[in-house]
């Protein structure tokens, strides 16, 4: 299923943290944050792209599919650069 966000909004994929290390070690709840990679954004928005890995409120935003989520533009805090 598709999702075409409308006006200033854009749909997110949560990335969770890595809870093993590369020697398969279990890891306590790692101190970085939850982040997001953007999957589509709506005509409005102009400060990110699809691709693009941010940090975002995640109280702002909607439950839209297992790990995908609707929030307004306005609640993405900034842009992670690779």
């Amino acid at each position: 299923m598709n999702f075409i966000p409308l006006f200033d909004k854009v749909i997110v994929e949560r990335i969770k943290p890595e809870l093993t290390s590369a020697g398969g070690i279990v890891l306590a709840r790692s101190e970085e944050p939850d982040r997001a990679k953007i999957l589509a954004i709506g005509p409005d928005v102009t400060d990110v792209v699809v691709g693009e890995v941010v940090l975002l409120n995640w109280n702002a935003a909607i439950k839209v599919q297992d790990e995908m989520y609707s929030t307004k533009v306005e609640n993405i805090i900034f842009v992670y650069e690779e």
